[in-house]
């Protein structure tokens, strides 16, 4: 028997192209985020999970930016190159947007290349920027998905955080908000996790998630173990492991998230 909904099912299937999930991720003051996000971006690259990861001003590897190709000075192709660690790489813009605000039609622009490179991936992370003018988020496209806070492990930061939090839901109401703390432990990330949240839940009436910490990675220890320390340290994880096995996990609550995204096709 013919089963009309099967067949449309299927054709739906053939036809629509999945566009990806995108993540914002910004420092807690609204600066850009720090070089951990490249680290991030690596872990998520899983094999079979195409990632995308546009840093906010251009890297040395990008060979021209998007804001190039949104001012016709270059194309696509040559804006997204691929980087060692598995994941592919694009750059905003050639200056610092807080320092040189873009315009709204290039902001219009931008705002569709993203979308369009979306198509071609898994997952999609862009460095996202408070606009010095309105403190709105640079580009539209950063206020429809979720949001990835940044925030170290002082008493300032959970200010600059609960400030940034402010302003995103003041101009862009409530998004999905989410904190990683760097250079803590796990324990000592909640800690300061939920501090900030108990702020955002009194005054802001919204409530944060957690993704995890990342503590501080150092290439080589200091001083070498002592004798008699030595076969015991060795089976214990190094600082640059225990960094590597973080960010593994910040991508694994990333990948639980998923389900309660919107995807961009819903935007």
């Amino acid at each position: 028997m013919f089963n009309y909904h099967d067949q449309a099912d299927g054709l739906r299937r053939i036809m629509a192209r999945s566009s990806a999930r995108m993540i914002s991720v910004m420092a807690a003051n609204g600066q850009p985020a720090d070089s951990w996000l490249s680290q991030l971006a690596a872990s998520m690259a899983t094999p079979g999970k195409r990632v995308l990861l546009i840093q906010a001003q251009q890297r040395p590897m990008t060979k021209c930016t998007l804001q190039a190709v949104a001012m016709r000075k270059s194309n696509l192709s040559r804006a997204v190159v691929k980087h060692p660690q598995g994941y592919d790489l694009a750059s905003l813009t050639e200056t610092d947007a807080l320092t040189s605000p873009l315009s709204a039609d290039l902001k219009s622009e931008l705002d569709g290349i993203v979308k369009q490179l979306a198509y071609d991936y898994d997952t999609v992370m862009i460095e996202a920027l408070l606009d010095t003018s309105d403190q709105s988020l640079v580009l539209p496209v950063m206020a429809q998905h979720s949001l990835v806070l940044q925030m170290e492990r002082h008493d300032e930061a959970i200010k600059s955080a609960y400030t940034s939090i402010k302003r995103i839901c003041q101009q862009h109401g409530q998004l999905p908000l989410s904190v990683v703390v760097t250079d803590a432990t796990h324990e000592q990330g909640q800690q300061y996790f939920m501090r900030l949240n108990q702020v955002c839940q009194q005054f802001l009436g919204i409530s944060l998630g957690f993704l995890g910490a990342i503590p501080e990675s150092k290439s080589m220890q200091k001083a070498q173990p002592a004798t008699g320390l030595k076969n015991r340290l060795a089976a214990e994880p190094t600082p640059a492991t225990q960094s590597a096995m973080a960010f593994k996990a910040v991508a694994r609550s990333l990948e639980q998230q998923r389900l309660t995204t919107s995807s961009l096709a819903a935007a």
